[in-house]
């Protein structure tokens, strides 16, 4: 790799894609889960999974209110840094261009087999740019929104 000498680039952008959720949304929310939980309980007369769903209703409701920061996210030689932290390029096996809706972001792939993919976003004018500079380093995989992912997209998470 230090053969190779390329420019930093830095750019800011949202931490994630956030979803304007109505009203409506939290209600559906809240009843989805008044409903299981009152399932779960004539399924198994216990009190403590009910209670489990109700309260991973309520965390779940309140993290989908919270707003994206905008950081700082920087590509150089020695890896990429959002942030005040540091991801060296040696903790990813590859990455992918994941389009998400109208936005694109690229998804860096971890090396560890239980380790959680990192997802950034960027102004698409800079997409050849940061995708010519990450493929210096690491391989280009061809995927797409895995079901999760796309589950949270139709729901507006």
């Amino acid at each position: 790799m230090d053969e190779v000498e390329f420019k930093p680039i830095t750019w800011t952008a949202s931490e994630f894609i956030a979803h304007d959720k109505s009203g409506g949304w939290y209600a559906i929310l809240t009843l989805g889960s008044i409903v299981l939980a009152a399932l779960l309980w004539f399924l198994t007369k216990d009190w403590v999974t009910p209670a489990v769903v109700l309260f991973a209703a309520f965390i779940f409701g309140v993290y989908a209110k919270r707003k994206p920061r905008e950081l700082v996210y920087t590509l150089d030689d020695h890896g990429l840094i959002i942030g005040d932290k540091h991801y060296p390029y040696d903790q990813f096996r590859s990455f992918a261009v994941v389009p998400e809706g109208g936005v694109a972001g690229i998804v860096f792939m971890p090396l560890k087999r239980f380790g959680a993919p990192l997802t950034i976003y960027y102004d698409p004018a800079d997409e050849n740019k940061i995708v010519d500079l990450l493929a210096i380093v690491l391989p280009l995989e061809h995927r797409t929104q895995d079901p999760i992912d796309r589950l949270m997209w139709r729901i507006r998470f």
